[in-house]
């Protein structure tokens, strides 16, 4: 939201950056100024905010690209650093003024003049502290940052904790993105800086706090909204201000003046005719432009503009993944299939976040996904994320900071999570895209499942009890997941607690078509994928020339698995033979060069994808959704992700993007000697289809015809013949309102010739694939 009275300096830019390691910092001696700094012995370069202190050391020449090589190693070296950022700044108002950091990683002390006036200690949400110091004319700012793993020693986890990943245990007890510790994606890269931007900011006497304006309910022709306010008002008599709320869309509006009988307050407003706010598909993206104003008697105190989509979404769900499993989501009362994916860093260096979400953007929409969810081991992502998400019909899902893991349930955590869903929950709320909250990712997996006790995760008050409780004050409507997957009180009761109808799907992956995958009763996916090798473009940016190939023995490939040790011992050491497995069982062959491992990697990762998405989808209503994993890297590595770090696109990206058209034509697995053709529709209204399905193995037409698809249904089409040896390759193609549709499907069992299955796909125009054409 933005005020049109806000005043604010950006100190974001160039600043200084002192460091040293913790054990040459003299106990108890402390930088407070400029002067002390440049008077004392340690290191000091030319420093960026916001930045990380890794980019500043390499901007000097000190050290190399972290990305490159075994250079991630070399990031341990650095954990214990200490780091002073300080500038100077000048200022000339005569305010009172507000020193907001909007990100800063993580327990830091901020000196302004040389007192101390606010210390920071979760580098997930913004810190606002009163620039008491504040004078006219130069003033100088320190902040001194200090090794997290140290002070996560001041808070010991205890006997009750767990964690899956081997790096990580210090992630429990401080309030930093989990996956900077080392995940199975991310490298163990702890970093520290300014990672966001600075500002200050002019402290009003008298302004709006907070609005929220939700839609309640949803009658025939109209909405029931609920606006909440609270506003700074000085005034002995409230009732003396007043409030006037507005909002239009095309030719619908509304209008409503509230006297403030108390600062704040809820009251409703019935909206007649509304436009409705849609995923993409179902319908249209309709923002109302709100404004807010707060006037005393005549004179305006503050005018706050926003928008806000009128829609509702529910999640309907059962315990187990019976006769009777459940988990959908529903907008406006429509049931609503999801086409996801699942959204991981997209930098282990978060000050780069921000330069590298257009791009991603672009990947998301442009990938035909319906929902993204924002993973728990992750950071919250820039707000422009949320807004590109309501202009563009992509649901959120927002898992809370924390995953994998049993956390301390102390007190001290309980504080810090409840500090830090507040912020969260308020800052992104106004946004219709928000289709769920998410507790955490898979902590109740990590209590049930994975610790031999097998305890009841819902004695878990983080997700219980703090969080529910923030949610009720301040998103009471909205929807809430406890954990993904969310193992109830009768799920965990039945003797059976890993059968919930929303799973994470990672069985064993050296076949996607294995019974794992084949018999799963999950109705949801919340996550599954499969192994891509990047292409040799890509490698040769992060591997030295020397390790391009082979694979086998190979330092900087098992490091770029996410290895953040070496030997056959290291917890993801399996990963890269993994990955040659995969393209061993599906073509029977040991590549022999990279371009060819490459290749047939990515063929590898894309049938599995395809076979994924396409089992669900073809399943709708049966299943309810799935959202893979994952969409982009946020580090150069060897990995599940359809688009590498450097935004090439592997294989599998387009394959999905085909299976998630709107209108999708797709066979399902065989039954018998028999394959049924059915199409898949995601809008509200039936759809006239004409299509022609051609068996380019004997260059024949399998079937054709004319079709009408029933709106948000799978509509079953027609049956030809399955052939169980060697390669068939079906093209399909289809038309409707002017547009044009293909897909494939390779009939057969594993394992196939890959340079008839690279034919086929060339000659269908489906062997799309950055860098390996």
């Amino acid at each position: 939201m933005k005020s049109d009275f806000e005043k604010t300096i950006s100190l974001d830019g160039n600043w200084e950056l002192f460091y040293t390691e913790n054990r040459n910092l003299v106990q108890g001696e402390e930088y407070k100024t400029l002067f002390a700094l440049h008077h004392s012995t340690l290191f000091h370069v030319s420093a960026q905010v916001p930045g990380n202190f890794e980019l500043d050391l390499m901007r000097a020449g000190i050290i190399d690209d972290i990305f490159y090589g075994e250079n991630p190693l070399l990031a341990q070296k650095h954990e214990n650093f200490h780091l002073w950022y300080a500038r100077t700044f000048e200022f000339t108002e005569s305010s009172s003024q507000n020193l907001i950091f909007d990100g800063v990683d993580t327990f830091a002390d901020v000196y302004l003049n040389g007192v101390l006036i606010g210390q920071t200690d979760n580098m997930l949400i913004a810190h606002t502290m009163a620039a008491k110091t504040l004078k006219c004319g130069i003033n100088e700012i320190v902040v001194h940052i200090k090794p997290v793993f140290l002070e996560s020693r001041k808070h010991p986890i205890g006997a009750g904790c767990i964690v899956h990943q081997s790096y990580n245990a210090e992630s429990l007890a401080v309030r930093k993105a989990a996956h900077m510790f080392g995940w199975d994606i991310m490298p163990r890269i702890l970093s520290g800086g300014i990672w966001k931007s600075v500002r200050l900011e002019e402290i009003r006497k008298e302004r709006l706090e907070e609005l929220y304006l939700r839609t309640v309910a949803l009658r025939p022709n109209k909405a029931i909204l609920r606006l909440y306010y609270q506003a700074d008002i000085k005034g002995d008599f409230s009732y003396e201000y007043q409030l006037k709320i507005e909002g239009v869309c095309k030719d619908s509006s509304f209008e409503k003046v509230i006297a403030l009988w108390n600062p704040s307050g809820t009251t409703h407003i019935d909206l007649m005719s509304p436009y409705l706010w849609w995923t993409k598909d179902m319908g249209e993206q309709n923002l109302y432009e709100i404004t807010a104003t707060l006037s005393h008697f005549e004179k305006i105190i503050d005018r706050v503009t926003f928008r806000m989509g009128v829609c509702k979404f529910d999640l309907k769900r059962s315990s187990l993944a019976d006769e009777n499993a459940e988990f959908c989501f529903y907008i406006n009362k429509e049931p609503l299939f999801v086409r996801g994916t699942n959204w991981v860093p997209l930098d282990a260096l978060h000050s780069r976040d921000r330069e590298r979400l257009p791009r991603a953007l672009e990947i998301l929409n442009d990938s035909n996904c319906n929902m993204v969810r924002f993973w728990g081991g992750n950071v919250y992502e820039d707000e422009a994320m949320f807004d590109y998400c309501d202009e563009n019909g992509i649901a959120v899902w927002q898992d809370f900071a924390m995953g994998c893991a049993s956390y301390p349930l102390n007190g001290h955590l309980c504080q810090s999570l409840e500090k830090e869903v507040t912020a969260v929950v308020k800052k992104y709320r106004q946004h219709p895209c928000i289709a769920v909250w998410a507790g955490d990712n898979e902590c109740d997996e990590a209590v049930a499942l994975w610790r031999k006790d097998g305890l009841d995760p819902n004695r878990n008050v983080l997700t219980r009890k703090v969080i529910p409780s923030v949610l009720t004050q301040h998103d009471p409507e909205r929807a809430y997941l406890p954990s993904s997957p969310y193992i109830d009180e009768r799920a965990y009761a039945s003797g059976n607690p890993g059968n919930t109808p929303e799973k994470h799907l990672w069985g064993p992956r050296d076949y996607f078509k294995s019974d794992f995958y084949t018999t799963s009763p999950a109705a949801f996916a919340s996550e599954t994928g499969y192994h891509g090798c990047p292409a040799p473009s890509s490698l040769e940016k992060f591997i030295s020339p020397e390790r391009m190939w082979p694979w086998q023995d190979n330092p900087e490939w098992q490091i770029h698995a996410t290895c953040m040790e070496l030997g056959p011992q290291a917890k993801y050491a399996f990963r890269i033979p993994l990955m040659a497995n995969q393209i061993k069982v599906l073509f029977d062959e040991e590549p022999e060069t990279l371009e060819r491992f490459a290749k047939m990697s990515q063929a590898s990762q894309a049938e599995a994808m395809k076979f994924f998405v396409e089992r669900f989808r073809s399943g709708k209503w049966k299943h309810t959704g799935i959202i893979w994993w994952n969409l982009i890297d946020g580090w150069p590595q060897f990995s599940d992700a359809v688009t590498d770090y450097y935004y090439a696109k592997k294989l599998a990206y387009y394959v999905i993007r085909r299976s998630q058209q709107p209108i999708c034509l797709m066979f399902r697995e065989p039954c018998g000697e028999n394959l049924e053709l059915v199409g898949a529709n995601e809008y509200l209204r039936n759809v006239s289809v004409s299509y022609r399905v051609t068996d380019m193995t004997v260059d024949r037409t399998a079937c054709e015809g004319v079709v009408l698809l029933q709106k948000n249904q799978t509509t079953p089409i027609t049956i030809t013949n399955y052939f169980p040896d060697g390669i068939h390759f079906y093209l399909i193609e289809w038309s409707y309102e002017g547009k044009q549709g293909k897909n494939y499907y390779v009939s057969g069992r594993a394992p196939f010739s890959f340079d008839e299955y690279e034919q086929y796909m060339k000659k269908s125009g489906m062997w799309e694939a950055d860098g390996l054409n």
